[in-house]
């Protein structure tokens, strides 16, 4: 029998804690329609020679990994004690639906052959949190591929997904050890490494294959896309600004050569890969110039030019990305005050899509912009807050599901207060629907039911009441609240909201003798809004019992 190697009483010869500490200092709507599935899932590379050599250390573990087993026996394998650190590193990195699983693990080995025996890995949460914490994430992958159409290329699938996850993530500033796939998704916050493993995750899903590519000079970590028969770097991380500017994707580092990325100004180095980007096709690629979402409509994709380097600078370009041709369909001549007589030089729009029509922002307005038609409307005008003489502007909107939020600040040096202005979809919508919507808070849908004002899933006369509540100052409605009391779409909440809510009761609810009797406040035989507007008045201390 072959001795195992103990240490301090335990099946453990050594403690081997390997961090990936990557790091770098450097929309969005609710899915209606089926998410795109892959006729074949894309693949994941990182280390290519580790991999190839590990294929079946590296399935062995990956299984028992998934079961989340406390020990994983690998004596059979013939496994050299120095490679089980790369080999563990490898596996989680292409596996990124690990992210439960601790980089530090311990093993045991036979001193005699230096081979592994087996391996203890540890877990950051337990398996019933995990199944908690996986609902959530397969929620939110569904929604970003529900984006991804068919009949898109793989160029241009690989274009929504970094648009999606530039728009909807920030980075962590604070908190590096954010850096995996839960971070990036569901908590919308990570460092480098948290969306470079979002974006190959996602990019798997739709069928295009990636690499991680990592720079230890560089402390940071980015992907290679296969797009066609070449493979190009593409940066989410540095095309995602920071301060983080809601509503905007930059696509500086999209579709790069290895040349070109190791040229510009910011430039990356000293990277070790499996694969060159050597083709030059999209480097002189207008894409670069867009600093908004690309947003498709009917199979064509929009996208808004800011960049005072261009010379499509605050133009809506009507886009094709594998041609690298586009038609101007609208021309702003808008400026940003940078006080007094001042401006800035770039301007700030972004662009949204809710149902086919374009959303777009101006320092202080927010439009609609039908492609069709060529129709620009004004969607939301005197904005709270919003005003030259406070030089609070909108930097930047974004749609969450129907819901419209501006980015408000003083500067675009600063970070922006997203801020929710109304919802758009007030065709679709009515009191007593199910409400589904996106939040700035949590950036997550929420279930509720419009006219809903204190959120107990009813709608009935403590609805009106709450209102009433919010408009004098008594109670402080939560974002789901606000966006349900503001029943006329006029993104504003105020008696007409509650006035509004009192007649739908009056319309649906039925009450039993008791009720009418009660209810009939006034007594003057009848109920009507007159009745609950009596009732409101007392609730709130401004009417007499």
């Amino acid at each position: 029998m072959k001795n195992i190697k103990k240490t301090a009483g335990k099946l453990f010869a050594m403690i081997l804690t390997v961090s990936v500490a990557v790091s770098c200092v450097v929309s969005t709507g609710i899915f209606t329609a089926s998410a795109y599935t892959a006729p074949k899932k894309g693949k994941i590379v990182y280390n290519k020679a580790i991999h190839n050599k590990y294929s079946k250390v590296e399935n062995t573990i990956l299984d028992s990994l998934k079961n989340f087993d406390d020990k994983i026996d690998i004596s059979s394998l013939n496994v050299p004690r120095s490679d089980i650190s790369e080999i563990f590193r490898v596996l989680t990195l292409t596996h990124p639906e690990l992210y439960y699983v601790n980089q530090g693990f311990s093993y045991s080995y036979y001193p005699s052959e230096d081979t592994i025996t087996s391996i203890h890995p540890e877990y950051t949460i337990s398996k019933s949190e995990y199944a908690t914490q996986k609902k959530l994430l397969d929620k939110e992958t569904e929604r970003i591929l529900s984006l991804v159409k068919e009949d898109m290329t793989d160029s241009e699938k690989a274009l929504v997904i970094h648009d999606e996850l530039a728009i909807m993530s920030e980075y962590s500033t604070s908190d590096y050890n954010k850096a995996d796939i839960y971070n990036s998704l569901v908590e919308k916050t990570s460092v480098c490494q948290g969306y470079a493993l979002a974006y190959s995750y996602m990019l798997s899903l739709v069928g295009i294959d990636s690499e991680l590519v990592d720079s230890n000079s560089m402390n940071h970590m980015w992907n290679k896309v296969h797009i066609g028969n070449a493979w190009y770097n593409v940066d989410v991380t540095w095309d995602d600004p920071i301060n983080d500017r809601p509503g905007h994707a930059q696509h500086t580092y999209f579709l790069l050569s290895d040349n070109a990325i190791q040229n510009l100004p910011s430039k990356h180095y000293d990277y070790t890969i499996s694969y060159g980007a050597n083709s030059t096709k999209y480097d002189n690629y207008e894409i670069h110039n867009f600093d908004t979402r690309l947003c498709e409509v009917n199979g064509e994709f929009y996208g808004f030019v800011n960049n005072n380097s261009s010379a499509n600078k605050g133009a809506l370009l009507k886009y094709k990305l594998d041609s690298n041709t586009y038609e101007e369909k609208l021309k702003l001549n808008e400026r940003w005050s940078a006080g007094g007589n001042s401006y800035w030089i770039n301007t700030f729009m972004s662009l949204e899509k809710y149902n086919d029509t374009l959303y777009f922002n101006t320092s202080d307005a927010v439009y609609s912009y039908d492609v069709e038609t060529g129709r620009q409307a004004v969607a939301a005008s005197d904005i709270n807050g919003v005003s030259a003489l406070s030089g609070k502007l909108c930097y930047g909107m974004v749609l969450k599901g129907d819901a419209m939020y501006v980015a408000v600040s003083d500067s675009p040096n600063n970070k922006a207060t997203l801020q929710y202005v109304k919802r758009v979809d007030k065709s679709n919508l009515a009191i007593g629907m199910t409400n589904y919507v996106m939040t700035a808070s949590t950036n997550s849908a929420e279930k509720a039911y419009y006219g809903d004002a204190n959120g107990d899933g009813k709608i009935n006369i403590a609805d009106a009441t709450a209102i009433q509540k919010a408009i004098v100052g008594l109670v402080n409605q939560n974002e789901i609240e606000r966006i349900n009391s503001d029943v006329n779409f006029d993104s504003d909440i105020t008696v007409i909201d509650a006035t509004t809510v009192q007649k739908y009761i009056v319309k649906l609810e039925q009450l039993d003798n008791t009720q009418l009797c009660n209810a009939d406040c006034d007594g003057d035989g009848d109920i009507t809004v007159a009745d609950a507007t009596k009732i409101q008045k007392i609730v709130v201390g401004i009417g007499e019992n």
